[in-house]
Protein backbone atom coordinates (compact mmCIF):
# COMPACT_ATOMS: atom_id res chain seq x y z
CA UNK A 1 0.00 0.00 0.00
CA UNK A 2 1.35 3.45 -0.91
CA UNK A 3 1.93 5.71 2.13
CA UNK A 4 -0.50 8.56 2.63
CA UNK A 5 0.73 12.12 2.05
CA UNK A 6 1.17 12.75 5.78
CA UNK A 7 3.21 9.54 6.07
CA UNK A 8 5.46 10.56 3.18
CA UNK A 9 6.15 13.87 4.93
CA UNK A 10 6.83 12.45 8.37
CA UNK A 11 8.94 9.56 7.09
CA UNK A 12 11.91 11.91 6.58
CA UNK A 13 14.32 11.57 9.49
CA UNK A 14 14.99 14.40 11.90
CA UNK A 15 18.62 14.51 10.74
CA UNK A 16 17.70 14.79 7.06
CA UNK A 17 15.10 17.49 7.67
CA UNK A 18 17.49 19.49 9.85
CA UNK A 19 20.18 19.23 7.17
CA UNK A 20 17.74 20.54 4.57
CA UNK A 21 16.75 23.40 6.88
CA UNK A 22 20.41 24.31 7.41
CA UNK A 23 20.77 24.91 3.67
CA UNK A 24 17.94 27.43 3.79
CA UNK A 25 19.60 29.63 6.45
CA UNK A 26 23.36 29.55 5.91
CA UNK A 27 25.66 31.49 8.21
CA UNK A 28 28.54 33.37 6.56
CA UNK A 29 31.02 31.31 8.61
CA UNK A 30 30.56 27.55 8.78
CA UNK A 31 32.92 24.76 9.80
CA UNK A 32 32.53 21.00 10.02
CA UNK A 33 33.27 18.91 13.09
CA UNK A 34 32.64 15.44 11.74
CA UNK A 35 28.89 15.32 11.12
CA UNK A 36 28.31 18.47 13.17
CA UNK A 37 28.06 21.91 11.57
CA UNK A 38 29.37 24.95 13.47
CA UNK A 39 27.84 28.25 12.35
CA UNK A 40 28.56 31.88 13.14
CA UNK A 41 26.77 35.06 12.03
CA UNK A 42 27.73 37.81 14.48
CA UNK A 43 25.19 36.52 17.01
CA UNK A 44 22.11 37.12 14.83
CA UNK A 45 19.62 34.26 15.31
CA UNK A 46 20.18 31.04 17.22
CA UNK A 47 20.12 28.88 14.10
CA UNK A 48 23.00 30.81 12.52
CA UNK A 49 25.07 30.90 15.72
CA UNK A 50 24.87 27.35 17.02
CA UNK A 51 26.38 23.98 16.29
CA UNK A 52 23.98 21.69 14.46
CA UNK A 53 24.66 18.40 16.23
CA UNK A 54 23.83 15.68 13.71
CA UNK A 55 25.58 12.36 13.41
CA UNK A 56 29.08 11.61 14.67
CA UNK A 57 31.33 14.60 15.46
CA UNK A 58 34.40 12.37 15.22
CA UNK A 59 35.11 12.92 18.91
CA UNK A 60 33.55 11.72 22.14
CA UNK A 61 30.47 13.89 22.70
CA UNK A 62 31.95 15.58 25.78
CA UNK A 63 35.10 16.52 23.84
CA UNK A 64 32.99 17.75 20.93
CA UNK A 65 31.04 19.99 23.32
CA UNK A 66 34.31 21.43 24.62
CA UNK A 67 35.44 22.07 21.05
CA UNK A 68 32.16 23.89 20.31
CA UNK A 69 32.51 26.04 23.42
CA UNK A 70 36.07 27.06 22.48
CA UNK A 71 35.15 27.70 18.82
CA UNK A 72 32.42 30.17 19.79
CA UNK A 73 34.47 31.80 22.55
CA UNK A 74 37.10 32.69 19.93
CA UNK A 75 34.37 34.58 18.09
CA UNK A 76 33.06 36.37 21.17
CA UNK A 77 29.91 34.25 21.28
CA UNK A 78 28.51 31.80 23.83
CA UNK A 79 28.96 28.14 22.99
CA UNK A 80 25.58 26.91 21.78
CA UNK A 81 24.37 23.59 20.39
CA UNK A 82 21.08 22.95 18.64
CA UNK A 83 19.67 19.70 20.02
CA UNK A 84 16.80 17.96 18.21
CA UNK A 85 14.50 15.44 19.88
CA UNK A 86 11.07 13.77 19.55
CA UNK A 87 8.31 16.33 20.12
CA UNK A 88 8.09 17.18 23.83
CA UNK A 89 10.74 14.64 24.84
CA UNK A 90 14.21 16.23 25.05
CA UNK A 91 15.27 13.63 27.63
CA UNK A 92 15.31 11.06 24.81
CA UNK A 93 18.34 12.81 23.34
CA UNK A 94 21.56 11.38 24.78
CA UNK A 95 23.37 14.55 23.82
CA UNK A 96 20.87 16.70 25.68
CA UNK A 97 21.27 14.60 28.83
CA UNK A 98 25.05 14.86 28.55
CA UNK A 99 25.00 18.64 28.08
CA UNK A 100 22.60 19.11 30.98
CA UNK A 101 24.96 17.10 33.18
CA UNK A 102 27.84 19.38 32.14
CA UNK A 103 25.93 22.51 33.10
CA UNK A 104 24.76 23.65 29.67
CA UNK A 105 21.46 25.50 30.12
CA UNK A 106 18.42 25.62 27.81
CA UNK A 107 17.95 28.91 26.01
CA UNK A 108 14.34 30.17 26.06
CA UNK A 109 12.48 29.51 22.83
CA UNK A 110 12.25 25.73 22.43
CA UNK A 111 10.40 25.04 19.19
CA UNK A 112 8.46 22.43 17.26
CA UNK A 113 9.31 21.73 13.61
CA UNK A 114 6.16 21.12 11.56
CA UNK A 115 5.71 19.75 8.02
CA UNK A 116 3.02 19.92 5.35
CA UNK A 117 2.44 19.38 1.64
CA UNK A 118 2.11 22.54 -0.44
CA UNK A 119 -1.13 21.26 -1.97
CA UNK A 120 -2.79 21.40 1.45
CA UNK A 121 -2.08 25.13 1.70
CA UNK A 122 -2.67 26.48 -1.78
CA UNK A 123 -6.39 25.84 -2.20
CA UNK A 124 -7.14 29.60 -1.97
CA UNK A 125 -7.48 31.80 -5.03
CA UNK A 126 -4.01 32.24 -6.48
CA UNK A 127 -3.53 34.67 -9.35
CA UNK A 128 -0.01 34.96 -10.70
CA UNK A 129 2.15 35.61 -7.67
CA UNK A 130 -0.60 36.81 -5.34
CA UNK A 131 -3.28 35.34 -3.13
CA UNK A 132 -6.21 37.73 -2.77
CA UNK A 133 -7.24 38.57 0.78
CA UNK A 134 -10.18 40.93 0.65
CA UNK A 135 -8.83 44.20 -0.80
CA UNK A 136 -5.22 43.20 -0.12
CA UNK A 137 -2.98 40.90 -2.12
CA UNK A 138 0.14 38.95 -1.23
CA UNK A 139 3.05 40.17 -3.37
CA UNK A 140 6.03 37.87 -3.97
CA UNK A 141 9.50 39.27 -4.64
CA UNK A 142 12.97 37.79 -5.06
CA UNK A 143 14.54 40.04 -2.41
CA UNK A 144 13.20 41.82 0.67
CA UNK A 145 12.60 45.54 0.21
CA UNK A 146 13.07 48.18 2.91
CA UNK A 147 9.44 47.94 4.02
CA UNK A 148 9.74 44.17 4.40
CA UNK A 149 12.89 44.55 6.47
CA UNK A 150 11.20 47.22 8.58
CA UNK A 151 8.36 44.81 9.41
CA UNK A 152 10.68 41.91 10.34
CA UNK A 153 11.34 42.08 14.08
CA UNK A 154 13.50 39.16 15.15
CA UNK A 155 13.04 38.97 18.94
CA UNK A 156 12.28 42.71 18.94
CA UNK A 157 15.73 43.66 17.65
CA UNK A 158 16.72 45.94 14.77
CA UNK A 159 18.25 43.96 11.94
CA UNK A 160 22.05 44.03 11.70
CA UNK A 161 23.74 44.12 8.26
CA UNK A 162 24.38 40.36 8.39
CA UNK A 163 20.61 39.78 8.34
CA UNK A 164 20.40 40.45 4.59
CA UNK A 165 23.12 37.88 3.95
CA UNK A 166 21.24 35.27 5.97
CA UNK A 167 17.87 36.07 4.42
CA UNK A 168 19.30 35.55 0.93
CA UNK A 169 21.60 32.61 1.73
CA UNK A 170 19.50 29.75 0.34
CA UNK A 171 19.80 28.27 -3.15
CA UNK A 172 16.40 29.89 -3.79
CA UNK A 173 14.18 32.13 -1.69
CA UNK A 174 11.20 34.46 -2.07
CA UNK A 175 9.63 37.14 0.09
CA UNK A 176 5.94 37.89 0.61
CA UNK A 177 4.40 41.23 1.51
CA UNK A 178 0.84 42.41 2.10
CA UNK A 179 0.34 46.16 1.83
CA UNK A 180 -2.49 48.40 2.95
CA UNK A 181 -2.67 52.17 3.01
CA UNK A 182 0.90 52.47 1.81
CA UNK A 183 2.22 50.30 4.64
CA UNK A 184 3.51 46.74 4.70
CA UNK A 185 1.26 44.96 7.20
CA UNK A 186 2.30 41.31 6.78
CA UNK A 187 5.42 39.52 5.56
CA UNK A 188 6.98 36.09 5.19
CA UNK A 189 9.92 34.25 3.61
CA UNK A 190 10.26 30.87 1.93
CA UNK A 191 13.59 29.19 1.15
CA UNK A 192 14.04 25.97 -0.82
CA UNK A 193 16.88 23.44 -0.65
CA UNK A 194 17.25 19.66 -0.89
CA UNK A 195 13.63 19.18 -1.96
CA UNK A 196 12.16 21.06 1.01
CA UNK A 197 10.92 24.64 1.44
CA UNK A 198 11.12 26.35 4.81
CA UNK A 199 8.74 29.12 5.88
CA UNK A 200 10.19 31.77 8.18
CA UNK A 201 9.65 35.37 9.28
CA UNK A 202 5.86 35.25 8.95
CA UNK A 203 4.77 38.38 10.77
CA UNK A 204 1.57 40.41 10.83
CA UNK A 205 1.14 43.97 12.11
CA UNK A 206 -0.70 43.64 15.46
CA UNK A 207 -3.40 46.00 14.20
CA UNK A 208 -4.28 43.57 11.38
CA UNK A 209 -4.18 40.24 13.16
CA UNK A 210 -7.07 37.76 13.20
CA UNK A 211 -7.93 38.57 9.58
CA UNK A 212 -6.34 35.53 7.98
CA UNK A 213 -3.26 37.36 6.73
CA UNK A 214 -0.83 34.89 8.29
CA UNK A 215 -2.57 31.98 6.57
CA UNK A 216 -2.72 33.89 3.28
CA UNK A 217 1.00 34.67 3.38
CA UNK A 218 1.72 31.02 4.18
CA UNK A 219 -0.39 29.86 1.21
CA UNK A 220 1.25 32.36 -1.15
CA UNK A 221 4.72 31.24 -0.11
CA UNK A 222 3.71 27.60 -0.51
CA UNK A 223 2.51 28.41 -4.02
CA UNK A 224 5.79 30.15 -4.80
CA UNK A 225 7.73 27.09 -3.66
CA UNK A 226 5.46 24.79 -5.67
CA UNK A 227 6.19 26.89 -8.77
CA UNK A 228 9.82 25.83 -8.29
CA UNK A 229 8.80 22.18 -8.04
CA UNK A 230 9.14 22.03 -4.25
CA UNK A 231 5.99 20.75 -2.57
CA UNK A 232 7.21 19.66 0.87
CA UNK A 233 7.18 22.40 3.51
CA UNK A 234 8.49 22.88 7.02
CA UNK A 235 8.45 25.65 9.59
CA UNK A 236 9.42 26.14 13.22
CA UNK A 237 7.08 27.49 15.90
CA UNK A 238 8.14 28.27 19.45
CA UNK A 239 6.38 26.00 21.90
CA UNK A 240 4.91 28.87 23.93
CA UNK A 241 3.17 30.34 20.85
CA UNK A 242 -0.06 28.39 21.23
CA UNK A 243 -1.95 30.54 18.71
CA UNK A 244 0.58 29.91 15.93
CA UNK A 245 0.76 26.19 16.67
CA UNK A 246 -3.04 25.97 16.48
CA UNK A 247 -3.15 27.95 13.23
CA UNK A 248 -0.57 25.83 11.43
CA UNK A 249 -2.13 22.57 12.59
CA UNK A 250 -5.49 23.85 11.36
CA UNK A 251 -4.22 24.66 7.87
CA UNK A 252 -2.47 21.33 7.38
CA UNK A 253 0.85 21.16 9.22
CA UNK A 254 1.87 18.13 11.29
CA UNK A 255 4.35 18.07 14.19
CA UNK A 256 7.63 16.43 13.17
CA UNK A 257 10.20 16.98 15.95
CA UNK A 258 11.29 19.47 18.56
CA UNK A 259 14.55 21.27 19.26
CA UNK A 260 16.11 23.70 21.66
CA UNK A 261 19.48 25.32 22.21
CA UNK A 262 21.86 24.28 24.95
CA UNK A 263 24.19 27.11 26.00
CA UNK A 264 27.58 26.57 27.64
Amino acid sequence: MRPANDDLLTMISTEDLERAAALGWQAPEQERLGGWLLRSAEGFTGRANSALALGDPGLPAADAADHVRAWYERRGLPGMISVAYPVGEPSRSRLDVLLEGRGWTVRPGAATVMVAGADALTSGAVTGSAVKVGPDGVEIEERPDEAWLGRYHYRGRRLPPVAIRLLTSAPWQAFASVRSGGQTIAIGRVAAAAGWAGLTAIEVDPRYRRRGLGAAVTAALAAAAASQGVTRLYLQVEDDNAAALALYRKIGFTDHHGYHYRVA
